[in-house]
């Protein structure tokens, strides 16, 4: 095959494996498609020059689709960011050799460590349109609560090399990775579940309202959207006796019923503003006679301002229906080009950046809240990509995971599939329950094995209720970590890059 049509097939191959991610769900186009470009475009290629091309055209077809999602927030991002998520995953296939039993090691770890590390660089990691994500409808999903997300990783370089070997017709050499496969997911049904500590009902608040409104809404009309939301809900509920799901009707100002049995309810991100400290604003004291009323911790997320007006926190505050406020979690992981711009003074000139004109203030420490319901662990938004974030609010005590998120800024159905995705990665790799709350996109409730119990539709205004558990406990994936799995990949490749110079070392002899 000459080179012309190897690399325009290694570029349709990339963009075939992205197609594994939602919302177009095929997940078994992950490690097919990879497969096919090993068989196809990287076999035979001995020298590190035609590995390392081959990768990053592969890699390149997958990014140019796969992250085409930037363009609506910043088309220069994209631009900048196709290149440098090219450069960081071809680089470890490009040590893989090109034949030998090293090979079926070697293409495993070279995925892990790549997405590894384009979840920690640049500006603290891009982990959005990551190989796990397509496997959340895929038989590999429950092996997140063994080794997290890089562990379902690594089973799409396994099951890439089955499929190289089954096209080159290699059968004995496909049993220990059809074993390794099927024995991971097996292993994690037969690991013991997490333990149940007490069953509440809670809800999440979807306010509703366009996609693409990234020109900024007024918060005032947002809020005012999550209360007429409530409020509808709560009529619906009192009247049908308490329905796990109704769509809002019209809203009529009646008082919130007696009858409503919720016991913790969680809003979506920026659902409230304040100018200054959020806890002298009166949309705190709002909140809190809503607590009051239903009887129901609440958990809101707040736009607050600094002092300076030039800057602002990304808080979730839990509000407890007796005691009022009760603690807050300011967001820690910001979002690049979209809470701060990293280097804006060399951005500024080639980009629009009026919509970012205040810089957020990172919080500390890990996101957990405490309540009269227990600790509940609370990523915001674009840290539920981060399983290391989340794990560490589990690790410091949550027994449900909360996510207010708010999707609002693509119009499209891409980051809100994936944020769902991500959700469900995150409830199996710690073995808890997740709320996930959002303005316009997927608002959800997910259970521990990774199942969506209750979902919204996108732009619905409409509150989903259902029965939850708080659990104690802990899987392999939360006392672990990554770095195990991250470690070993660093190993297998650097054995791998020792046995191709030695390989070179002989040519030249």
């Amino acid at each position: 095959m000459n080179r012309l049509l190897r690399g325009g097939l290694a570029l349709v191959l990339g963009a075939l494996t992205m197609q594994s991610l939602p919302p177009w769900g095929q997940w078994w186009l992950g490690p097919v498609a990879l497969g096919l470009w090993l068989r196809v475009c990287n076999r035979n290629a001995e020298r590190w020059r035609h590995r390392f091309e081959t990768a990053a055209v592969f890699w390149l077809g997958a990014y140019l689709f796969g992250l085409f999602w930037m363009t609506e927030l910043t088309v220069p991002g994209w631009i900048a960011a196709v290149p440098v998520e090219t450069l960081i995953m071809a680089l470890p296939l490009s040590l893989v050799p090109a034949s030998g039993g090293w090979r079926a090691l070697g293409v495993p770890a070279a995925l892990v460590l790549g997405e590894a590390v384009r979840w920690q660089v640049p500006f603290g990691g891009v982990p959005m349109s990551n190989l796990a994500l397509g496997q959340v409808d895929g038989p590999w999903l429950g092996t997140a609560l063994l080794a997290g997300p890089l562990g379902v990783i690594m089973l799409v370089g396994v099951g890439a090399v089955i499929v190289e070997r089954l096209c080159a017709r290699t059968w004995r050499a496909v049993v220990w990775p059809a074993v390794a496969a099927i024995a991971a997911p097996i292993a994690a049904l037969a690991w013991p579940a997490t333990t149940v500590d007490a069953t509440v009902t809670a809800a999440v608040v979807q306010a509703g309202g366009e996609l693409g409104t990234n020109v900024g809404t007024p918060q005032r009309s947002v809020r005012l959207r999550h209360l007429d939301t409530v409020a509808d809900w709560a009529n619906d509920v009192t009247r049908t006796s308490g329905d796990a799901r109704t769509r809002p009707g019209s809203h009529d100002d009646a008082s919130v019923g007696e009858a409503l049995t919720v016991d913790l309810m969680v809003w979506s991100e920026s659902s409230n503003s304040s100018d200054g400290s959020l806890e002298d604003s009166p949309q705190l004291a709002e909140l809190s006679e809503l607590a009051q009323r239903l009887d129901a911790v609440q958990l809101a997320n707040f736009y607050e301002r600094a002092a300076d007006a030039e800057r602002f926190r990304n808080a979730t505050v839990a509000i407890d229906p007796q005691t009022g406020l009760a603690d807050r979690y300011d967001k820690a992981h910001l979002v690049p080009f979209g809470e701060y711009v990293p280097l804006r003074s060399v951005v500024e000139p080639f980009a629009d950046l009026s919509l970012i004109s205040r810089e957020a203030i990172a919080g500390e420490g890990p996101g957990v809240l405490t309540t009269s319901l227990g600790d509940i662990a609370v990523a915001t938004s674009y840290e539920v990509y981060f399983s290391e974030l989340v794990r560490d609010g589990v690790r410091a005590g949550g027994r449900i995971v909360a996510n207010p998120t708010l999707a609002s800024s693509y119009s499209t159905s891409v980051v809100p599939s994936q944020s769902l995705a991500s959700a469900r990665l995150r409830a199996v790799e710690t073995g808890r329950w997740v709320l996930q709350a959002s303005t316009t996109g997927y608002s959800a409730i997910v259970s521990p094995d990774g199942e969506v119990t209750h979902r919204s539709e996108l732009r619905e205004s409409v509150v989903l209720a259902g029965d939850v558990e708080l659990r104690s406990g802990s899987t392999p994936a939360l006392v672990l970590g990554s770095w195990p799995l991250v470690a070993a990949a660093a190993v297998v490749l650097a054995w791998c890059l020792a046995r191709l110079r030695g390989q070179e070392n002989h040519a030249e002899r």
